[in-house]
């Protein structure tokens, strides 16, 4: 009894050690947008990450299409939210892309830089 006790709390305590770092993204950009005349596109999502420590001016926000990096600005008097204008190739109808932020913590020596990346998302922007 007392070691399925003792085997049921490491095993929620190792649940929370994998999950409890883990960045949480909440991708706020339409998943089908239409078609402009600029082909610029608003970009939005909301970060959360226990890892980051000090100041949160020290994070960079990125969306990331193919290889190309747009920078991101966080969103005024909102908590981790972030929002960018990203141009669009004319020629695609179906856009996948990530997020990316890389942001500095306090792990057990010092300071840690860190980069985590969303999963691949997609934007629809049909042809006229």
């Amino acid at each position: 009894m007392i070691a399925d006790v003792k085997q049921f709390v490491l095993v929620a305590l190792l649940a929370v050690a994998v999950t409890g770092c883990a960045p949480k993204y909440i991708n706020l950009t339409s998943r089908r947008v239409p078609r402009v005349t600029e082909s610029v596109y608003p970009f939005e999502v909301q970060w959360e990450t226990p890892r980051r420590s000090g100041s949160k001016a020290e994070v960079k926000a990125y969306v990331v299409i193919d290889t190309q990096m747009f920078p991101m600005t966080r969103i005024p008097n909102t908590e981790d939210r972030w929002e960018a204008q990203v141009p669009l190739p004319a020629d695609k109808s179906y856009v996948p892309y990530r997020f990316k932020f890389d942001y500095d913590y306090l792990g057990n020596t010092g300071a840690v830089h860190a980069s985590d990346r969303s999963p691949e998302y997609y934007i629809i922007v049909p042809r006229n």
